[in-house]
């Protein structure tokens, strides 16, 4: 079986790595053969992407130049964090590059709820999600790097999910794992994965501390992609539960030496990060 493979690239110019990155792990191979792609930041609160809170608007960029440099038109941007997506598109700059590439942008806190069941759940028998969400066979994941202070610890591709929970996000405070494991059973269509690292933060989600990373880590397998940042933030492997949990339900590889590890080295990057309960 060949390994997953995921890129560690360094600079602090988003719009450049996050275009090299696609072009790197060869992700014109999958948007060209997809009817709707979903690109999805994380945008948690309104605040700027020097706080490490949010994902940089230089990485969305990045991405829509690929796009329109590959002659792929069916893209939207979405989002449903916990805050007023709308005003936060308009505040940190992705209403404007939305216009200026011609890519709808749509608030999920905003749209209609669609029931999805989950066929094999181990404790969420279905999810509401954003109607956009079930329209698109194709999900562009755009995190940031950052620690976590509840069961998850880190909130990376994986955890981004949430965000395309239409409207009660607060059923995943339950039994995260487990709740993650049918979360991603239903939105398991993250073929593109770009963590944004320029900026990570440390701490808390919201309330913690920026750090500078000057990275990005891309990977075609969401679950390599989270296993990579969150060495790079300086967990040991299998401390973050919902890794090795998702590898065992076939959502991707979690475990490092099984990973084909491309660019700079975890070592060269690594910033072991305060973590939530230190």
């Amino acid at each position: 079986m060949s390994k997953s493979v995921a890129l560690i690239k360094r600079s602090t110019d988003g719009r450049k790595l996050a275009y090299e990155a696609l072009v790197e792990i060869a992700a014109e191979e999958i948007l060209k053969k997809r009817n709707k792609i979903l690109i999805k930041p994380n945008i948690t609160a309104a605040m700027p992407a020097s706080t490490g809170v949010t994902t940089h608007v230089s990485i969305v960029e990045g991405i829509l130049q690929f796009l329109y440099d590959n002659g792929v038109k069916n893209a939207v941007i979405g989002e449903g964090g916990g805050c007023d997506i709308t005003q936060a598109y308009e505040k940190l700059g992705f209403s404007q590059i939305a216009r200026k590439y011609g890519v709808p942008l749509t608030d999920f806190n905003r749209e209609p709820e669609v029931i999805v069941k989950v066929q094999k759940p181990l404790v969420q028998d279905a999810f509401g999600l954003a109607k956009t969400v079930t329209e698109c066979d194709c999900i562009i994941n755009l995190p940031c790097l950052k620690v976590h202070k509840w069961e998850s610890r880190v909130t990376l591709c994986m955890k981004n999910m949430m965000g395309c929970i239409a409207r009660n996000r607060s059923i995943m405070h339950r039994n995260f794992n487990q709740r993650l494991m049918d979360l991603l059973s239903v939105t398991n269509r993250s073929e593109v994965n770009i963590i944004d690292g320029i900026v990570g933060l440390e701490g808390d989600e919201i309330h913690g501390n920026p750090v500078g990373v000057g990275v990005v880590i891309a990977s075609r397998d969401w679950v390599a992609a989270d296993a990579v940042g969150a060495a790079v933030m300086g967990f040991s492997e299998g401390e973050v539960e919902h890794i090795p949990l998702a590898e065992q339900h076939g959502f991707g590889t979690g475990t490092l030496s099984n990973i084909e590890l491309r660019g700079a080295s975890i070592e060269s990057v690594r910033k072991p990060f305060k973590h939530g309960r230190d």
